[in-house]
């Protein structure tokens, strides 16, 4: 069973990783931004909030890979990590509802991290998964006796 969820942690592991480092590329150059989000900030604000994003994010990617070296003993940086995504997509939905970004551009990303949450999520909870079903399949087959 822990060979299983190793292997599940380190595709989550790697997923996130890569994910974050194509996230950094927006990050850091705003043409690519406006291509893909149809964003074209380029304040001074703006730009010192995204640097400082994209150091949080490289550090996310770090520790990604850093956790994926020994999955089983870091797994609960995957708990860590969908609550992130959790808050990103909060943030999101809020950029969405003010009309900074349109939602079908946000759509796509939406989609990627409903994907990475069921991936970080089931890698996390294999284990429980897997005792919970046998508890269920075992409380079927083996029904307890009435004490008369």
């Amino acid at each position: 069973m822990k060979d299983r969820q190793a292997v599940l942690l380190r595709i989550a592991f790697l997923a996130g990783s890569v994910t974050d480092g194509v996230a950094l590329l927006p990050m850091l150059f705003p043409p690519l931004a406006n291509l893909l989000l149809g964003h074209n900030e380029t304040s001074a604000g703006y730009r010192f909030a995204m640097n400082y994003a994209a150091a949080l994010m490289f550090g996310w990617t770090a520790l990604l890979a850093w956790a994926y070296r020994r999955p089983i003993e870091r797994r609960f940086v995957a708990a860590l990590t969908a609550l992130v995504i959790l808050g990103l997509v909060l943030a999101e939905v809020v950029a969405v509802r003010a009309g900074v970004f349109s939602a079908w551009r946000m759509a796509p990303t939406w989609c990627l991290q409903t994907a990475l949450l069921l991936l970080f999520g089931s890698a996390y909870h294999y284990p429980f998964r897997r005792i919970a079903a046998a508890g269920i399949t075992a409380g079927l087959d083996n029904p307890p006796k009435p004490n008369i």
